[in-house]
């Protein structure tokens, strides 16, 4: 068993209001993924690199926020200062606009008008996180980051000072997108759509599931993940084993 008390308050993601509730399923996998990374860090360093971004990406419930902090403190812990930050922050519009916005795209144009927007340049600034990590790796002391919560009024930026900081967190579905240039190091939390199913079902509190539009939206994710795979330097099954890109292929029933 873990001592789940020593991470109750650990640093966390930069999303307003988001809460993380970090079990012993997270501290497992945390610790799984730890050496590995650690190793292609040093890898990083040895070459000359000095400010290192990793990604830790994958679908709906699968601990993506859990274990990005979990990643992030083990690092500082162990001597290279970490910061996580949340993707999430990053679309052009508040959630319940962009939300708003899918469904409009998936009404006007069916299918592949949604599946067009999702994880799109026109629903997210990539351009801004991206130049957000080049800042950060170029070694500007002070970056500014945005804020986005939930309502027009839970919307600023923060002057962050990353003078000291080596290791950048991104923690975000999007993390591994072809859209992102400056990510070094992709870690997937893999889920497959069954095992995704089954977490939201066990997490909704009333046991309704998902509307169709939601899992719709669920599936293309998926999909988009599946393409961003070949990317990742570290996979994790959601039963929390290591797996190659090959096992990867074979469990999501890819050629």
């Amino acid at each position: 068993m873990s001592d789940l008390k020593k991470y109750e308050n650990i640093p966390h993601g930069d999303m307003p209001g988001d809460k993380i509730c970090i079990g012993e399923d997270h501290v497992k996998k945390a610790e799984l993924i730890f050496p590995k990374l650690k190793d292609e860090i040093v890898s990083l360093e040895e070459k000359g690199q000095k400010k290192i971004v990793v990604c830790v990406c994958g679908g709906s419930g699968v601990g993506k926020s859990e274990i990005a902090s979990l990643l992030s403190f083990m690092m500082t812990e162990d001597g290279r200062k970490s910061y996580v930050l949340s993707g999430d922050n990053y679309p052009h519009i508040i959630p319940s606009e962009n939300d708003a916005m899918r469904e409009k795209r998936y009404k006007e144009g069916g299918e592949e008008a949604l599946k067009a927007y999702l994880g799109s340049q026109d629903e997210i600034d990539f351009e801004k996180v991206d130049q957000i990590l080049k800042n950060f790796k170029e070694g500007e002391k002070t970056v500014s980051l945005k804020r986005m919560g939930r309502t027009p009024e839970e919307l600023w930026y923060d002057d962050v000072d990353f003078s000291d900081t080596e290791i950048v967190f991104l923690e975000w579905t999007h993390g591994n997108s072809d859209h992102l240039s400056e990510v070094d190091i992709p870690v997937l939390l893999n889920s497959t759509p069954e095992e995704t199913l089954a977490h939201r079902r066990a997490r909704n509190r009333d046991g309704a599931v998902d509307s169709p539009f939601v899992m719709m939206v669920l599936n293309f994710e998926q999909e988009m993940l599946k393409a961003q795979a070949h990317k990742a330097k570290i996979i994790v099954s959601k039963s929390g084993e290591l797996m190659t890109y090959d096992e990867y292929k074979s469990v999501m029933g890819l050629q």
